[in-house]
């Protein structure tokens, strides 16, 4: 750090990110008796490194089973892993304020940032559009940086930032469009080494991305088919109009906390200072504001361009990259009168975060959902005294509902791979022959028969099928169907 007063801003802002990060690992680990059902997905696909797996390009699966190495799976480690992401993205963020604004503004708006409701509440979903965060602001940065005058240092950052992403997400080349309007309206191509610099981002970019295009290849381009849900949707024109205002409407309502702590900071700052002086300053437009302004806006609009215009069906988490920047858009175009002190703004983002808080409590006491009722761990217990009734040696293998599956696995000792849905396709890495050496456990939803959840097959080969029941410590009951398949051959499992 150059001077004691920039060392103060990033202990700040590292304190800031560790608080928010600390906090909401730990909210889902005290609330939750089963994970989110992505961070289940996860845990699933764990079992395998692949260059890409049924619905996604592979980067979050290889990032869980590298801390899984480390730290053994366990439903908190995809809390934390998750809300890592979260803490190196609003750094990030802070870092591209530093580049527009000057420090205390760029603090100002690191805390509105944790107040997005993606970051908050659904930072510890441990799925790809949150891995994503930190390599869209990373690339955010990198063009800010160029615009600047960065050399070919920031080109090559640029490139694997965006290369990162789309290992992550398909979802990244809005973003990777989003860079390249904002590097044109800020005209970096009147650089000197322009174009060297873009050839080297271009193959940063494109390199790391062939081994998953050959893996494409080979696996029927089936994350393509999985996209094709919603790309290839073919909405009607009224259905466009109101799929369009509704994803709108819903990154408006995740954005709801961040706009509130400007609204309360407002308040705040008008009892302890009614009089703030204006700055000449305020207001004015430079070309990085410019190609922030660029970065924030160009991905919602080519979403909703892309509902307009070619009918595909939104989901809405795609927002969670989409409003990254727009809190920082929103603080750096504020008045400087408007711009509240650094304590108004601390004072009303903790207010947010613990309302966010009080709201997933209530949500726990009073409207629980399947992830907060199902008692994983208990069930688990349950499920493998069944098995040793019956069977001798580990269990190898859980077959059933992803989801349930995955959580009774979870808890299981050894943490048996997972055959979601009993479709090979979905966990190509589990070898055909495991069910014939080893046998597997079976796990049912209570809904509709056993055998409508199994393969012929395997439907055939369960025996000792029975309900487990259990109650999590509130004493709200939960169920599943458990099953057996007894290995046929004799040849030892290992």
């Amino acid at each position: 750090m150059r001077n004691p007063a920039e060392f103060r801003g990033a202990t700040a802002a590292l304190a800031v990110v560790l608080a928010c990060a600390l906090i909401w690992s730990l909210v889902p680990a005290v609330l939750l008796s089963a994970p989110h059902g992505d961070n289940v997905e996860q845990l699933n696909w764990s079992h395998g490194l692949q260059w890409g797996y049924l619905k996604h390009p592979p980067l979050p699966t290889w990032l869980l089973r590298a801390a899984i190495d480390v730290f053994g799976p366990s439903a908190a480690l995809t809390y934390a892993l998750a809300m890592a992401c979260v803490a190196a993205a609003l750094l990030l963020l802070w870092l591209c304020a530093r580049e527009v604004m000057e420090p205390r503004r760029a603090l100002i708006a690191l805390l509105v940032s944790t107040a997005n409701y993606y970051l908050m509440g659904r930072g510890s979903f441990l799925n790809h559009n949150t891995v994503m965060l930190p390599f869209v602001a990373l690339s955010a940065w990198a063009v800010l940086r160029i615009v600047k005058g960065g050399g070919g240092a920031m080109w090559l950052v640029l490139g694997l930032a965006q290369a990162l992403g789309l290992l992550t997400k398909y979802q990244m080349g809005l973003c990777v469009i989003a860079n390249a309007a904002a590097l044109l309206s800020a005209g970096v191509h009147r650089q000197p080494r322009f174009w060297p610099h873009l050839a080297l981002a271009a193959a940063a970019t494109l390199l790391p991305l062939v081994p998953h295009a050959l893996w494409l290849v080979d696996h029927q381009f089936s994350t393509f088919e999985y996209a094709g849900h919603s790309l290839l949707a073919g909405l009607g024109p009224l259905q466009r109009f109101k799929s369009g205002v509704g994803f709108v409407g819903q990154q408006l309502a995740r954005l709801a906390p961040a706009l509130l702590v400007l609204a309360l900071a407002a308040g705040i700052d008008a009892v302890w200072r009614p009089a703030v002086a204006r700055s000449a300053k305020a207001g004015a437009r430079s070309a990085k504001a410019q190609a922030l302004a660029v970065l924030a806006l160009t991905p919602m609009a080519g979403i909703v361009l892309l509902i307009l215009i070619a009918g595909v069906a939104p989901q809405n988490h795609w927002g969670s990259s989409a409003t990254l920047l727009i809190p920082l858009l929103l603080v750096s175009r504020l008045p400087l009168a408007a711009n509240r002190s650094v304590v108004a703004v601390a004072v009303a983002t903790a207010l947010c975060h613990a309302g966010a808080i009080a709201w997933n409590v209530a949500v726990w006491k009073i409207d629980p959902g399947p992830h907060h009722r199902f008692a994983a761990r208990s069930l688990a217990a349950l499920a493998q005294r069944h098995w040793l009734q019956h069977q001798s040696g580990p269990i190898r293998l859980v077959v059933g509902p992803d989801w349930e599956a995955g959580s009774i696995a979870l808890y299981l000792p050894g943490h048996p791979a997972v055959l979601p849905n009993a479709d090979p396709r979905q966990a190509p890495w589990v070898d055909p022959e495991l069910i014939s050496r080893c046998g597997a456990l079976v796990i049912g939803r209570t809904g509709q028969p056993l055998e409508r959840q199994l393969s012929p097959s395997e439907a055939a080969n369960a025996t000792d099928q029975t309900v487990l029941e259990a109650r999590d410590w509130l004493g709200r009951e939960s169920a599943i169907q458990a099953a057996l398949i007894a290995p046929t051959r004799a040849a030892a499992c290992d």
